[in-house]
């Protein structure tokens, strides 16, 4: 396999199931209708309810769904091999993730903006409304603890804050000059973008830009806290909790948003520049085995690569931005399809230019190997600054642009994740104590209970668990959306078949990592307190993973056959009670 033909199979392939697939369930399903009032309009507060340009809205659902699961995960995908790999993220996106991605915010919106646990509790069960909202904050609150750590260890580069920060001010001033100063679209893009360009590419490379910030970050590499954090580690995990603060707390247009949309301009003109360098070079993916054998490293493929590479197949985090987060912004529904489903394709994208990177950038399977004991983020970085120097870039710089666009991608979703963190802790915690309602505690505490999480490490190498979690998350959305479906009358096979694949492929991935954790916890001497501890966590969440889907699957296809038998008696032509909307 050719990289470039990897690439042009990925891209026709979207394509094709954006303008078949796609637009067939969102005209002859779903029905999408541009004259329903969303619930952006009906409930517009300003802080999360806001109508916004469906331009802007796809920069900002890209952004917010595209993190480092499609990267991370890639990139320790191929240790099976290639093709793998490969063929998930085509299927993946084709027949899990779009649907996802698109009904979960389709339902949001002709739910009033509800997120997944309202949802829960008018199509599942009053139960299922607390135990999806426990379960997203949970998973939430452990999961985002790994993104964190990458993010702290590229901006302890020196050549990596001054991008970041250019970026954040940019961002606020996008969202300044759109809502405020009602500048158009294209003038606001224009300026911010060329000004975070010139800050990524002029200043960030300045010998004394880059020498104030290694004095920040310290030169003494030794840890300073747990045994695993330094000093730079420390500092810049703190501002990525002051960026998740305020990321929570602010109006959705004044911060999320805005910066958001600005990132997706970031690190798509990184993806379309690695493109031409592929185009350029075009290297072979000979030396790189397309199967290594269905275990690797004691993992089976099957049910493990499913949950390790997440996002650019498929992924829960996605529900949670479609619902909580793009659907309270959508002027029109027919505008979802290309702001949700559009975003989720590309994003496919992304997670095949990572697989490409991995295994063509470094020469062969020995190349990589080595890379990979570097870190995962230096994969991507370092492969992705030898494509750009086929564009003429220097490699220098190149391996600073690629280090800033992955911190970009981390950070557009952190502050994301505080945020539903404190919307879901409110919902679920606010009932018993009345102090979670107020925004600032409840964030606070959020915060409070990542930063344990970020500091100690001790589930930052879970990377698989993290992917049951999110999968399992994808498999309820799922089988929320398939409800709503069954109470409409509608086909919701689209969806219940997705749901019980990701369901069954997320339990007994849970079922192998309880089992691994537990024989890897009681058998292993001399194991340090934080892996110890992981083992025995992993083990534990593993199994009450699996308690939790099997009590929500039994309510969940209660409510489907309940919703499917009412169908069949109600006399023909008659349906489900018109929403507020209609």
């Amino acid at each position: 396999m050719n990289s470039l033909l990897a690439l042009i199979i990925a891209v026709v392939w979207v394509i094709l199931v954006y303008r078949i697939y796609g637009r067939y369930v969102d005209k002859n399903i779903v029905q999408s209708d541009p004259k329903k009032t969303t619930p952006a309009v009906m409930y517009m507060d300003g802080v999360d309810f806001m109508p916004a340009n469906k331009n802007i809205l796809y920069g900002f659902q890209f952004k917010s769904i595209c993190g480092l699961g499609p990267i991370v995960g890639a990139i320790i995908a191929v240790h099976w091999g290639w093709l793998p790999a490969f063929l998930y993220l085509l299927l993946g996106v084709a027949f899990l993730g779009w649907i996802h991605d698109y009904t979960a915010a389709q339902v949001s919106i002709r739910k009033e903006g509800m997120s997944l646990g309202g949802m829960s509790y008018t199509l599942i069960s009053p139960r299922g409304r607390t135990l999806v909202s426990v379960f997203i904050y949970f998973n939430l609150m452990f999961g985002f603890g790994a993104f964190a750590i990458f993010i702290a260890g590229t901006l302890a580069r020196p050549d990596a804050p001054l991008g970041i920060l250019i970026w954040i001010a940019m961002g606020l001033l996008f969202g300044q000059m759109i809502y405020k100063w009602k500048m158009p679209i294209i003038t606001a893009t224009l300026i911010t973008v060329i000004a975070t360009f010139i800050g990524i590419f002029v200043f960030s490379g300045l010998g004394p830009i880059q020498g104030l910030f290694r004095a920040i970050s310290g030169g003494d590499p030794s840890p300073v806290l747990f045994g695993t954090i330094t000093q730079a580690k420390f500092i810049w995990i703190l501002f990525v909790l002051a960026f998740c603060y305020l990321g929570a707390t602010l109006p959705i247009w004044r911060w999320a948003q805005p910066i958001n949309y600005l990132g997706f301009w970031v690190v798509f003109l990184a993806m379309c520049a690695t493109g031409v360098g592929i185009l350029i070079w075009h290297p072979s993916f000979g030396n790189f085995p397309a199967f290594t054998g269905f275990v690797w490293a004691g993992k089976p493929l099957w049910p493990l690569m499913f949950v390790t590479l997440m996002c650019g197949a498929v992924s829960g985090w996605h529900s949670l931005v479609s619902s909580s987060g793009t659907a309270r912004m959508i002027e029109k529904e027919t505008d979802t399809l290309p702001v949700a489903g559009g975003s989720m394709l590309l994003e496919a994208i992304t997670g095949v230019l990572a697989l490409i990177i991995a295994v063509s950038a470094f020469g062969s399977f020995e190349g990589y190997a080595e890379a990979f004991r570097t870190g995962k983020g230096f994969v991507f970085a370092k492969g992705m600054s030898n494509f750009l120097g086929y564009i003429g870039i220097p490699e220098s710089m190149a391996l600073t642009y690629a280090n800033i666009v992955f911190a970009i991608i981390g950070f557009t979703l952190i502050h994301l994740g505080v945020r539903f963190m404190r919307l879901y802790g409110s919902d679920v915690l606010g009932e018993f104590w009345p102090a979670f309602k107020n925004i600032h505690f409840s964030t606070l505490v959020s915060i409070a209970i990542f930063a344990v999480f970020c500091f100690t490490g001790v589930l930052t190498a879970l990377w698989m668990l993290g992917g049951a979690f999110n999968q399992m998350l994808a498999a309820m959305a799922l089988l929320i959306c398939t409800c709503w479906l069954a109470s409409e009358r509608k086909n919701y096979k689209i969806t219940l078949f997705p749901s019980i694949f990701l369901g069954v492929t997320t339990i007994c991935a849970a079922l192998v990592i309880s089992y691994k954790g537990f024989v890897h916890f009681f058998t292993t001497k001399d194991i340090p307190v934080d892996r110890a501890i992981g083992d025995w966590v992993t083990g534990v969440i593993a199994v009450l993973l699996v308690i939790l889907a099997i009590i929500l699957v039994k309510d969940g296809f209660g409510s489907i056959a309940r919703f499917a038998a009412e169908g069949a008696a109600a006399p023909a032509g008659e349906g489900a009670e018109p929403s507020k909307a209609e």
